[in-house]
């Protein structure tokens, strides 16, 4: 069953029926491309702070712009205790940020934060592909059924990372010549989980995570893409 996973400000729930308002082109997507007709089931949540609630719905009417249908079952998610945060070095190609960003949304993440790194070749926002990542992450939070769509940030100064990472446990994976730190040591949930640079941390970097605690990842040499899934599993099952 189709889910979609909507802005709070666009679902009004009234008795039974819920209705979605002023959405031309979700409306669009779900008639031509997905083919959904009168009385088809789908599946709509929309998140708060602290909660989603998820709604099966059967689809009684629709407009060009708008959307109702009878609640047939309702779900209420409460967020993870744990919370882990992502912090990856700005890839040297979008399109590996774009598989990123899909992957660790699949797995469900809750944040995924972009810094530069003096490796860094893409040092700057730019706001079409920002919209891009977005859109990755929520058709992959819909296509894996989570409860939440991650925040995704891109931190444009060392300042900004340093406020960042200043309030978490942060972790580093171990690329075979640092001293490693014991995870059974850790007991924060508001973890920070860093993947370095292509090319690996330059001095001035590390610098930046002196206080960060180092683990192993792998016997082999991953790249980031793949090590940004495995740090994430080992973070939420520690």
């Amino acid at each position: 069953m189709q889910l979609l996973h909507i802005d709070a400000d666009k679902v009004r729930v009234k008795w039974n029926n819920l209705e979605l308002f002023s959405m031309p082109e979700l409306l669009s997507q779900l008639r031509k491309v997905l083919r959904i007709k009168k009385w088809d089931k789908i599946c709509i949540q929309f998140s708060d702070k602290n909660w989603t609630m998820r709604y099966e719905l059967s689809i009684q009417d629709w407009t060009d712009k708008d959307l109702s249908g009878e609640i047939i079952s309702s779900q209420t998610f409460s967020f993870p205790e744990k919370n882990i945060s992502m912090l990856i070095a700005m890839p040297n190609k979008r399109e590996k940020a774009e598989l990123i960003v899909q992957k660790l949304t699949e797995i469900w993440v809750e944040n995924i934060y972009f810094w530069v790194s003096e490796h860094s070749i893409i040092r700057q926002r730019n706001e079409k592909k920002a919209e891009r990542l977005d859109k990755i992450s929520r058709e992959a939070t819909e296509q894996s059924r989570w409860i939440q769509i991650p925040e995704i940030k891109f931190l444009k100064s060392e300042n900004e990372l340093k406020n960042f990472v200043d309030w978490k446990d942060v972790i580093i994976a171990n690329m075979n010549w640092l001293p490693l730190w014991d995870l059974s040591k850790i007991e924060s949930n508001d973890l920070c989980g860093v993947i370095w640079p292509e090319g690996w941390f330059s001095p001035k970097d590390l610098k930046l995570f002196d206080w960060a605690k180092i683990i192993d990842l792998w016997e082999n040499v991953l790249r980031m893409e793949t090590a940004s899934i495995v740090l994430w599993w080992i973070l939420k099952n520690m």
